[in-house]
Formats: structure tokens, C-alpha cells, sequence
């Protein structure tokens, strides 16, 4: 399954220097068995967001908890658009 995790930062400077230290120490990679297909982050560092794809909701709540202290995070499960209209094909009518 794909997941986009919205993630927003506090304006504290102190927090953000802590994010942006880990980001760089970790490559904010996410643990084994959860694939970081990209991310984006906003032009002014307020926020951003990861599409991630996993099938293991425990590894998924592991990547949250090593940035929830930093950082409020939102985990949404998407579909692509393919993956839609298979949906869409099956019950629109």
C-alpha cells in the first residue's frame, strides 16, 4: 500500500536545527520493509511530505515515531490513479 505522510515544523529554531542535524545524519530514510518512493518538502521548510509504500503497518509506525517528537506528522493511505480506476471500473456505474 502507498501512504503520504504530511509532516509540519513548529517555527522553533532550536527543533528545526534538530530535524534538519538528524535529516542529515540518517538521510531521513525510513526503516527496512517500508519504501520511500519520494519526497517533497515546501520552499520555505514549513512542510512537506513522503509517499511511502509498505505493506507493514508496524515498520510504517517505527519511521512516524523516529520524527513525531520533531515534528507533527499525518499518515493518509493513496492510490494512484491506475490503482483508482480499477476501483472506479469495478463499482462506478
Amino acid at each position: 500500500m502507498k501512504f503520504m505522510m504530511t509532516f509540519h515544523w513548529a517555527p522553533d529554531t532550536e527543533q528545526r536545527a534538530e530535524a534538519i542535524a538528524r535529516f542529515q545524519r540518517t538521510g531521513g530514510l525510513p526503516p527496512d520493509g517500508v519504501r520511500l518512493v519520494g519526497r517533497w518538502t515546501r520552499a520555505d521548510l514549513s512542510s512537506g511530505f513522503d509517499l511511502l509504500e509498505t505493506d507493514d503497518m508496524k515498520k510504517l509506525t517505527e519511521f512516524a515515531y523516529q520524527w513525531s517528537d520533531l515534528m507533527e506528522l499525518e499518515i493518509t493511505p493513496v492510490l494512484d490513479d491506475a490503482e483508482l480506476g480499477e476501483v472506479l471500473g469495478r463499482v462506478a456505474k
